[in-house]
């Protein structure tokens, strides 16, 4: 709907997705504006504030007039027209991608991000956001590629400082390391932005030999199989360089398809696919359909097996608490009893969790390399088409049975009786006030369905499921997009937490169904759903005295966590020392060897000197046993867990006058907060 609103009452949409090249040719467009008009509306959806919008679209030329406004050329109420948008999220990022991108041109970057949030974020396919912005599958499968490059390289893309012919260059490989390698290499270097060159460095850089690639082949197979390493006589072997990365390639994916084919055939699956790299990409998961096996009950049999086997280890606890001495004939035959119990126990429980062979010849899962070079098993199954139960029994004709959405299985609805639209509000209101009373009056019930829907969230995050609650545990973004840690100590023990949640109260139809399924597990596996949940809420913080990312709770909990970073992160001159001024390496080198060893290297280059700091933090290097104690343990202190929270004022995060408003004011703290925080590092 076209409508006339006043300029002060339009604010800049914060999603938005033009977020750099902002200014270009602003002058411009307010002088066609005041020669000719607004030729074309702004896109706006409304804010809670009766009579304001947000501009989704059209962003640029809302600047220009309120330009024209601060300028006196146009009055203070001038009014434009808009067309206002009332439809879901994805539809306005698409449309103000789609308008910016037929305007002044776009930063590649802000390109990347926008088909990235509308894949990840709203759930569209590849081909939904080809068909909406009218470019092809490959456009948008070219700037996604882009969107996962390292991130400096896509910052210095974002920054302008690359064009977008050598931010290409760098994607021909996916390999983020070897992105960040490379582009390092060619800042110092002659012609180091020729894409040509770049892309010539891609395609035969070299790999560290502590890489997990490198340790999964091994160095003497590598060798074996004539690969060459770059190295010096006073290089370690983690420091060599693997120069052809073709054979190490070709080696890894050799070694991880024969353990795969090893593991198909244990495992009667269908299908296992070797991935040569240290996580799973999310792209390549999001193509398959995830399968939770549902927990069946337990037979006649079963169950009372079960009841014999709980009343015998009853009481031959009894029999050992009371009546047998420790050590004697007759405990001992009692505990070797009751290992036999808990054995018969477990495999009672794992007959229950048994997938059927036929549809386990339907699922599959991946193998990739671990951080450490060992080959790591994928926990969950996939499937690559929806799956076909053998022994499902067959759909009966003539008639079917509702869901509990209100869908029949043929996806007619059954409406009920005709009730107006504020008559169904008012009656769910009212019912949901006497479902809340006493919900809140049952605390047992209230946790279960807590850590139930947070569990689903985290099961289905990426899902859309219909909950009828704000309870909500998103994952924490990161600040970089493009970031990406799964080579860490701490990534890889994330994930593997992830793989040994029980999912399978997940494989049933129905929530309620879920629910009483997840309701059924017992305390440990619930307790680790709630744990994991609220875990990935988590910022990311830093121990500094102020600044954007400075939170002292956070490092309260760390010292309750009895947390020790140096065995978990160590600073290298990838992650630290290449990153910081030449003093403050200096003195790092101070607080692990006093002056004197601040003096050995004081008049060294900056790149030999972050070497030197890595290398001794490390535990390489030849110093004394007191220096390579302190060295293996130092930590920048902004990377401790060391902070006091400071009281600090509550403010309320709610003011009707500029809800929402995208004030530029708010972008200028941010800015500042983000300036407070490099200071501070």
């Amino acid at each position: 709907m076209i409508r006339m609103v006043k300029v002060k009452n339009l604010s800049l949409s914060k999603s938005n997705v033009r977020q750099r090249n902002r200014e270009v040719g602003l002058e411009e467009l307010a002088e066609s504006i005041d020669r000719n008009g607004l030729l074309q509306n702004l896109v706006v959806t409304p804010l809670k504030k009766a009579g304001t919008f947000t501009v989704k679209a059209g962003g640029r030329r809302l600047r220009a007039i309120q330009l024209l406004i601060d300028r006196g050329t146009l009055p203070v109420d001038h009014e434009v027209p808009v067309l206002v948008l009332a439809g879901e999220e994805a539809a306005s990022v698409g449309a103000s991608l789609a308008e910016n991108r037929q305007r002044a041109p776009m930063n590649p970057a802000d390109d990347c991000d926008a088909f990235r949030t509308l894949i990840e974020e709203f759930g569209m396919t590849v081909d939904q956001v080809a068909i909406q912005q009218v470019v092809s599958v490959r456009f948008v499968e070219q700037r996604l590629a882009l969107a996962n490059l390292a991130p400096a390289i896509f910052e210095a893309l974002g920054a302008g400082e690359i064009t977008l012919a050598v931010a290409q260059a760098y994607a021909v490989r996916a390999d983020t390391d070897l992105q960040a390698r490379v582009f390092e290499q060619m800042q110092r270097a002659y012609h180091g932005n020729n894409p040509d060159n770049i892309r010539r460095a891609m395609l035969n850089g070299t790999v560290k030999g502590n890489d997990a690639k490198a340790r999964f082949v091994g160095r003497e197979a590598y060798l074996a199989a004539g690969g060459r390493i770059a190295g010096d006589l006073f290089a370690t072997e983690a420091e060599e360089n693997w120069v052809d990365v073709d054979v190490l390639e070709a080696m890894a994916t050799q070694k991880l398809e024969a353990a795969a084919a090893e593991l198909a055939q244990d495992q009667g699956l269908g299908f296992v696919t070797p991935i040569a790299a240290t996580h799973v990409p999310y792209d390549i998961e999001r193509r398959l359909h995830e399968f939770h096996a549902p927990v069946r009950a337990l037979t006649e049999e079963e169950t009372a097996r079960v009841e014999a086997l709980s009343v015998e280890n009853d009481a031959l606890v009894e029999q050992l608490e009371q009546g047998l001495s420790e050590g004697s004939v007759e405990a001992q035959a009692a505990e070797a009893r009751l290992t036999d119990i808990e054995r018969e126990l477990n495999e009672i429980q794992a007959a229950r969790r048994a997938i059927d062979p036929a549809l386990k010849a339907q699922l599959g899962t991946f193998v990739y390399i671990g951080g450490d070079g060992g080959v790591r098993v994928h926990a969950r199954l996939f499937s690559e088409q929806p799956l076909v139960d053998p022994n499902a029994p067959p759909k009966v004709s003539g008639g079917s049975a509702v869901t509990e959405s209100g869908n029949d299985a043929d996806g007619d609805v059954d409406h009920g009786p005709k009730l107006s639209a504020a008559l169904v509000d008012e009656l769910a209101t009212q019912r949901r006030q006497i479902l809340v009373a006493h919900l809140a009056s049952d605390q047992a019930l209230a946790l279960d369905l807590t850590i139930f829907l947070m569990a689903q969230n985290v099961v289905f995050e990426h899902s859309f499921i219909r909950d009828h609650s704000t309870l909500k545990v998103g994952a924490a973004s990161f600040p970089i997009s493009a970031f990406r840690d799964e080579g860490s100590m701490a990534s890889q023990t994330i994930d593997d937490q992830r793989q040994k949640l029980d999912t399978s109260w997940a494989g049933y139809d129905t929530m309620t169904q879920r629910f009483d399924a997840f309701r059924a597990l017992d305390d440990e596996a619930r307790g680790a759903w709630v744990a994991f949940a609220v875990a990935r809420t988590l910022e990311p913080t830093l121990n500094v005295a102020d600044g954007y990312r400075s939170n002292g709770f956070h490092d309260h909990l760390g010292r309750l966590l009895g947390i020790q970073v140096e065995h978990w992160w160590r600073p290298t001159a990838e992650n630290f020392f290449g990153r910081v001024k030449k003093d403050v390496m200096l003195d790092a080198l101070y607080e692990i060897g006093g002056p004197t060893l601040r003096g050995r290297y004081k008049d060294a280059k900056k790149g030999d000197l972050a070497r030197t700091c890595a290398s001794l933090c490390n535990g390489q290097g030849i110093v004394e046993a007191e220096i390579r104690e302190k060295a293996s343990a130092w930590l920048p202190d902004v990377m401790r867990f060391d902070g006091i929270e400071k009281p600090s004022p509550l403010h309320s995060t709610f003011n009707a006058d500029d809800e929402d408003d995208g004030d530029p004011a708010d972008e200028e703290d941010l800015d500042e907060d983000h300036e407070g925080l490099s200071q501070a590092a």
